[in-house]
């Protein structure tokens, strides 16, 4: 599991800005929304638009991509452009049966320049630009390793860290994390081998719809999954028909079945995010969800949130929204909500709910909305004319 991020100089993070998931001395939703060795299930990120909740989540997808993806990465464009040099830098801690794992990675310009890889405190891989030294069973040496390439990534893939298991737990945990953003209806898997249980479209090509109903039932919504070639009228006047399975929902009490292209954003979304949420409750993972508010009722937000935490495991839920009902701590703890805010001097700040220390008992929407945890923005609501 995730423990904690700390960034410096990454796109509005200027100053080092240190993002903490154990879990601190609350004892509320603790059966539910803690996971092992006491780390929370997650975390959600509130604030102002263009306040930096979106690079934080995308702080973990740089990570995923810089030692799980083929293709050739821009690391550049992740600089802040609110301070001088090329210079950045992103630090990862895990946990993971137990036994703490660090990785922390600098970056110049569009070059790996420092890369550091500590289990318990002990160093198993150093390296300086195209140099490394790494220890997983033997020490060696490595040189002319490319600007931009992973020397973790390099050591998982030839050699597997010689069978190291926690190392190889660390990486499984990883790769079977997703990435959504429910705004553009954009899903990442990283995972190729299961990308049929985490894609809707690649799911309805082998599965049927049986375990997603079982589970749209229990949340209590208003329609039903349908794969189907052929979706047609009431009196069979009109014909949709495909030689593939067509993805379409069929609302309660009804027979037509609505083909997702021609369906609501909102329904969309829900659709894409119902298979990875179910995913993640079976097998532990990192579910990244980015505008988890478009599209969805508040309602529906809170329960499918209730579903993940009171059935995953290990697994961690980092997500943006704008609906404050989730600021509720029957549905989150304070220690599990973050605000954040933009200063032109400071670029992105932080604040954690549970640093102004909230008693159990107070209203955490009704305190983020008089300002006291920061994140709020103030915009003219007055229009009249003078």
């Amino acid at each position: 599991m995730l423990t904690g991020i700390i960034l410096k100089d990454y796109t509005t993070f200027i100053e080092r800005t240190i993002f903490d998931f154990k879990a601190t001395n609350y004892r509320i939703l603790e059966e539910t929304n803690v996971g092992s060795n006491r780390i929370l299930k997650g975390a959600l990120l509130v604030g102002e638009n263009a306040s930096g909740k979106t690079q934080l989540l995308h702080s973990i997808l740089l990570l995923l991509n810089l030692l799980l993806e083929n293709a050739e990465q821009n690391f550049i464009t992740k600089k802040s452009m609110y301070t001088k040099g090329t210079k950045y830098s992103l630090s990862f801690s895990f946990c993971v049966q137990g036994h703490s794992i660090l990785y922390e990675v600098t970056f110049d310009g569009n070059n790996i320049e420092i890369e550091r890889l500590l289990i318990d405190n002990v160093l198993k891989l150093d390296r300086l630009n195209n140099s490394g030294l790494t220890n997983f069973g033997e020490e060696k040496n490595t040189k002319d390793i490319s600007d931009n390439l992973s020397l973790v990534k390099l050591e998982y893939y030839n050699t597997r860290f010689n069978g190291d298991p926690i190392l190889n737990e660390w990486f499984n945990f990883l790769k079977n994390s997703i990435y959504i953003n429910c705004l553009k209806q954009q899903i990442i898997s990283y995972n190729p081998s299961r990308i049929s249980e985490q894609s809707i479209i690649d799911y309805a090509k082998k599965e049927d719809e049986k375990k997603l109903n079982d589970l749209i039932n229990k949340i209590g919504y208003n329609s039903e999954i349908v794969f189907r070639k052929q979706s047609f009228n009431i009196d069979s006047s009109i014909v949709i028909q495909s030689d593939k399975e067509i993805i379409g929902l069929k609302k309660k009490g009804t027979d037509f079945v609505m083909p997702l292209p021609l369906e609501s954003a909102g329904n969309q979304s829900f659709v894409h995010c119902i298979l990875p949420i179910y995913f993640a409750t079976k097998n532990n993972c990192m579910l990244i969800i980015d505008e988890f508010s478009s599209g969805l009722h508040n309602e529906l937000e809170e329960a499918l949130i209730k579903y993940f935490f009171n059935n995953s495991k290990d697994s961690q839920l980092f997500f943006t929204s704008h609906s404050t009902n989730l600021l509720d701590n029957s549905i989150l703890r304070p220690d599990q909500i973050y605000s954040f805010e933009f200063s032109a001097k400071k670029g992105t700040m932080v604040k954690r709910f549970s640093d102004e220390n909230p008693r159990e008992s107070q209203n955490l929407e009704k305190m983020y909305l008089n300002g006291v945890f920061n994140g709020l923005p103030t915009y003219n609501k007055e229009f009249k004319d003078k």
